[in-house]
């Protein structure tokens, strides 16, 4: 089992992480909006959309049978 006192640093730098993510966000957020537009003409797989795999053989793309 890990150490307690570990667990509890792990846990406190976890919560000032995000707290520090908020205050920058806070701070920069059209800065930050004018950056993830100018990436965002390039191409990121992460964005696009998913693939629909195909129905199966005899339904149609809503799933009902014709």
């Amino acid at each position: 089992m890990k150490d307690e006192k570990e667990v509890q640093t792990a846990w406190e730098l976890w919560n000032l992480i995000n707290r520090l993510n908020d205050l920058l966000f806070d701070h920069y957020e059209e800065e930050f909006s004018d950056i993830w537009l100018k990436e965002g003409d390039e191409e990121d797989p992460f964005l696009q959309p998913l693939a629909t795999p195909d129905p199966p053989k005899g339904e149609d793309k809503k799933g009902t049978a014709p």
